[in-house]
């Protein structure tokens, strides 16, 4: 099929990941209240039942990522999207109306089962782009996923000071508006479905999770690569705000302006640098040059002595980025266009193994290196671990680079 309106699906695939992504950033500054209020319970009991929700999310993910994406394979990117998008509206409104634990629990659960909408999405681009360039819409992509949390806490925490339940209900009907939208003005991009019976149980099966696992064992390195740098990516996430209070003392303003000028960094990159460098290198240079840029700027930041060299050091950092897009944009090329789900369902399935037990390594490893019991003061143990965890991941592809990616392509 020749797209003649690719620029059209790319912009509300666009559009739907920064309404879906900001849809979560909104809901960020309200939710410690929320939690404070049905538990009873102080800010520190509220932080632990919140990693148990984020916990259960990731645990979805990770079962139902690939089962999704599979399913997308059969019945089409159209169905599967706009279920995602109605699954997150179905949470919102959930934690919009919860009157217990248990609710945030069920709303979590549901969201993390349909929870498809960016590999959906990244499956999406590979049907209707070709492979010289799928980088560049890949960046795209990767550039409205940064936008919306960068939308997201703002408009959540303007919301929020009117009345905590106000950003769930906003987000709700945010999802619910694009859901709409989609359904009227969404076309099905998956042209090449399997063909075949599809049989439920045999997918959701531990046996056929196996098998699933086997078929991509010719690009093994490749998903271990990538599995490293997405848990490298959690120290970030998770102890920016402890490291820069700790080293810098900066206060809740100075860390607010600091993730949004991230966001904003990281979206030029996106952007600007990913369309650039994809015309000059492929995406195994591509990768290999963000993973070198990654590197170093951890290293930077996790000894940096003035916010100056830590600047520099994130600066590195958001630029190595890039890399995420050359795995993107390389993994799918290793997969023929009807197995598009599955292979976007996967790297979301990783994705979601890392948000298990990564925030939990990086975090306590701050703990241990910043308590006052501490050997050795370190507050930057967790920039360094990333580090590492980048090194290791740019050594497996360059031991690995002597065999030809055409050789992993699936038959």
């Amino acid at each position: 099929m020749n797209f003649t309106n690719n620029n059209k699906i790319v912009i509300f695939i666009s559009i739907t990941i920064i309404l879906d992504t900001a849809g979560f950033g909104i809901i960020f500054p309200v939710l410690p209240d929320l939690l404070e209020k049905l538990l009873n319970a102080n800010i520190a009991v509220a932080a632990k039942y919140g990693g148990v929700l984020t916990l259960v999310y990731a645990l979805m993910q990770f079962v139902f990522a690939p089962i999704l994406g599979t399913v997308s394979d059969y019945f089409g990117r159209r169905p599967v999207l706009l279920l995602s998008l109605l699954g997150f509206s179905f949470d919102c409104f959930l934690m919009a109306f919860a009157n217990s634990y248990s609710m945030l629990i069920l709303g979590r659960v549901i969201a993390g089962i349909t929870g498809a909408t960016f590999a959906v999405s990244c499956a999406t681009i590979a049907d209707i782009t070709n492979d010289s360039d799928r980088t560049k819409y890949y960046g795209f992509i990767n550039a409205a996923f940064g936008a919306g949390f960068i939308v997201g806490p703002l408009i959540g925490g303007l919301i929020g000071e009117y009345n905590m339940y106000y950003p769930f209900l906003f987000s709700g009907i945010l999802g619910l508006c694009n859901t709409v939208y989609g359904y009227f003005f969404f076309p099905e991009t998956n042209q090449t479905r399997q063909k075949g019976r599809f049989r439920f149980l045999d997918t959701i099966s531990p046996v056929s999770q196996l098998k699933r696992i086997v078929e991509f064992r010719k690009i093994a390195v490749f998903l271990i690569s990538y599995l490293l740098v997405s848990a490298s990516s959690h120290s970030m996430e998770n102890t920016w705000a402890y490291f820069t209070i700790d080293k810098f003392d900066w206060g809740k303003q100075q860390i607010g302006a600091s993730l949004t000028i991230i966001g904003v960094i990281g979206f030029v990159v996106q952007i600007y640098l990913v369309s650039f460098l994809a015309k000059q290198m492929s995406d195994f240079k591509l990768i290999v040059f963000g993973l070198i840029l990654s590197a170093l700027g951890f290293f930077m930041m996790s000894f940096a002595d003035k916010t100056i060299y830590l600047w520099i050091g994130m600066g590195l950092y958001l630029m190595g980025s890039i890399q995420q897009t050359g795995f993107q944009s390389l993994l799918s090329k290793t997969v023929h266009r009807n197995n598009q789900g599955k292979m976007q369902g996967m790297l979301g399935s990783i994705n979601g193994l890392t948000t298990i037990f990564a925030p939990f390594v990086f975090t306590y490893s701050f703990y241990l290196f910043t308590k006052e019991s501490a050997v050795i003061h370190f507050s930057g143990i967790a920039f360094s671990l990333a580090g590492v965890l980048i090194l290791v991941s740019l050594l497996l592809l360059i031991i690995n680079n002597n065999k030809k990616l055409s050789d992993c392509v699936f038959k």
